[in-house]
């Protein structure tokens, strides 16, 4: 089942990502300063975290098959099997930038491929560098864990107030220890506060509960006082001088938790407002959601190709970057709805042949 309104927001997040990272954020349109309004990049993907909680808790409440093999092969294949590609396209930009071949960065490949990435030079505490500076990247090490979090929670704890007792009191914890000791890891669990978020709203969605400030007051104490502990020790780096900017630790993560604080407590009064409004706003984006994953992981790779030297033949700046947009909707299309379709199967006929075959005998 597809939620349109769903659908919509992600569609119009990854719109609003590309156009972050790649236009100057002092852009002028009709002599309006339109670049001013993309600053918020790092919110719309925690907005991605919340829809992600909500989906995937979802997707496997009603499903039938609840086993490990088949929750792990289905999240497996979905993020692998394009990031492999993608990951292919940026080396082979990175060709064309030099004009020949250049250091496949194994350990960078590698810290990746294991999901242990993010950006070093705004975070403390980082493992590997996003592969190639695809700095986009940094949120599906997030996204990936995120997903190997929740099996066993689903698994092993048996109610949803068993599970959220037990993520309040594990956020906030990791929380007063990233305070002192700002690593990926604790700051992996803390976040996973706000990717919970979505599937507490999911858990509401299912019981047939409306989304009113009442039912989502639990997740909002959560993460209030995350962001009363992250506000705090942020404090405290301003008092005692160091530098820093509103893109950067301590004030980042301030603005993650905080942001997903607003959509928890402003998605409750616009349903009470019965959405008005939404379609008029998100709805035309929709269309970009079945593509929106691709077009997320590459958008950094291709728009690199266009800043590159190799493409200083096209004067015209407007026409560079609607060639840009075009491309990167062409190649999401083709690799998210006829390639990653065509693999993913031929991977599910080697990895369940039986199965394969069992189907097979039932539709003659």
């Amino acid at each position: 089942m597809k939620f349109y309104k769903l659908e919509a927001i992600r569609g119009f997040s990854v719109f609003y990502v590309v156009l972050h990272h790649t236009l100057p954020h002092s852009y002028e349109l009709f002599g309006i300063n339109i670049g001013g309004l993309l600053i918020f990049g790092q919110e719309a993907v925690i907005l991605f975290f919340l829809l992600s909680g909500f989906v995937i808790n979802y997707s496997y409440q009603k499903g039938k098959d609840k086993t490990f093999k088949s929750y792990f092969q289905k999240r497996f294949l979905r993020i692998y099997i394009p990031l492999i590609f993608v990951f292919l396209l940026g080396y082979a930009t990175e060709i064309i930038k030099n004009n020949g071949l250049v250091d496949i960065k194994l350990f960078e490949l590698i810290g990746n491929l294991l999901m242990l990435q993010d950006i070093g030079f705004i975070k403390p505490g980082v493992i590997v560098e996003p592969y190639l500076q695809n700095y986009p990247l940094w949120s599906l090490s997030y996204e990936w864990w995120f997903y190997m979090l929740f099996f066993p929670l689903m698994t092993f704890i048996k109610t949803n107030k068993i599970r959220d007792n037990f993520i309040f009191y594990t956020s906030i914890a990791a929380t007063l220890i990233y305070t002192f000791e700002p690593h990926f890891i604790v700051r992996l669990l803390m976040y996973f506060s706000i990717w919970w978020s979505g599937v507490y709203l999911s858990s509401l969605y299912l019981a047939n509960k409306k989304i009113t400030i009442s039912q989502v007051k639990y997740p909002c104490i959560r993460l209030l006082i995350i962001y009363l502990i992250l506000s705090i020790n942020a404090f405290y780096v301003i008092q005692v001088g160091t530098n820093f900017g509103l893109g950067f630790h301590p004030i980042l993560e301030v603005r993650h938790i905080g942001f997903a604080l607003f959509i928890m407590i402003f998605s409750a009064f616009w349903q009470q407002m019965k959405w008005q409004g939404f379609d008029l706003i998100f709805k035309p984006f929709s269309f970009l959601a079945p593509i929106s994953y691709v077009i997320y992981i590459s958008h950094y790779y291709i728009h690199s190709i266009f800043q590159s030297t190799q493409m200083e033949f096209i004067k015209n700046p407007f026409l560079k970057y609607i060639l840009f947009l075009g491309i990167l909707l062409a190649f999401s299309y083709i690799l998210e709805i006829k390639i990653y379709p065509w693999v993913r199967q031929k991977i599910v006929n080697i990895i369940m042949p039986s199965k394969l075959n069992s189907q097979s005998r039932l539709s003659r």
